[in-house]
């Protein structure tokens, strides 16, 4: 394996699987799996979830202050986050949740020196709470804590096996790209990722491969998996 550490973002409506319930139990257990193959591979293992199955901060409900939506996806978050631990535990697998909010009873609070340590020992760090700021997204959140880690690639899982021209969804005829530079993505008003999340990414020269999330197991970030994103 090329790469060493590496940080998966993986969305929340991908734990709710096909059926498109807030949780397929199987689908985080098969979930789990594959990323204990890709650890049998060398690598370490930092994530972040979303919460798309439960609660988006940008699905505002009328008469809701944008900011409480906010913070209601940031709890929503840790839920994904310690089911997700307890299924890995399951699996005879070293799992710790750190999250950008405060909440000593459940989850510790973020901390490098704690989550790396964690890292070198074999744990999958999974990472809650998004960045811990409301109108942020965990795709910026994502790229804060995969830099924040020192991975070395940020693995965008998604229910598509790349980034296209189109949503190939609705369209049979959009164009899958095997590369893409950030400032293209942003030309091209690709999202893939917010705005935010791309800058920050091309600012500090973070690769992010955007792939299927079935395809972690067999993670080897070639163009058939899907689109490598990078500054040049």
């Amino acid at each position: 394996m090329q790469y060493k550490r590496i940080f998966l973002k993986i969305s929340g409506e991908a734990l709710g699987g096909e059926k498109g319930e807030w949780l397929d139990h199987e689908v985080v257990r098969s979930l789990s799996k594959d990323i204990k193959k890709l650890q049998a591979k060398g690598c370490q293992i930092a994530l972040m979830v979303g919460a798309g199955n439960i609660f988006r901060g940008r699905d505002q409900w009328a008469g809701v202050d944008p900011a409480i939506g906010h913070y209601a996806g940031m709890l929503a978050t840790m839920v994904n986050a310690l089911i997700l631990q307890n299924i890995m535990y399951q699996e005879w697998m070293k799992a710790s949740v750190f999250s950008a909010i405060e909440m000593p009873r459940f989850i510790k609070t973020i901390n490098k020196i704690s989550a790396v340590k964690r890292l070198d020992n074999d744990h999958v760090v999974i990472c809650a709470g998004g960045s811990g700021n409301p109108f942020c997204t965990t795709d910026l959140g994502s790229v804060i804590r995969a830099l924040e880690l020192d991975c070395e690639i940020l693995v965008k899982c998604t229910n598509v096996d790349g980034v296209y021209n189109d949503n190939p969804h609705t369209n049979p005829e959009a164009q899958k790209y095997d590369t893409l530079t950030y400032a293209q993505a942003l030309q091209q008003w690709l999202q893939v990722m917010d705005q935010s999340a791309f800058g920050m990414a091309m600012e500090n020269n973070l690769k992010t491969f955007v792939t299927h999330v079935t395809s972690i197991g067999e993670l080897d970030f070639g163009v058939e998996q899907g689109t490598m994103l990078s500054t040049e």
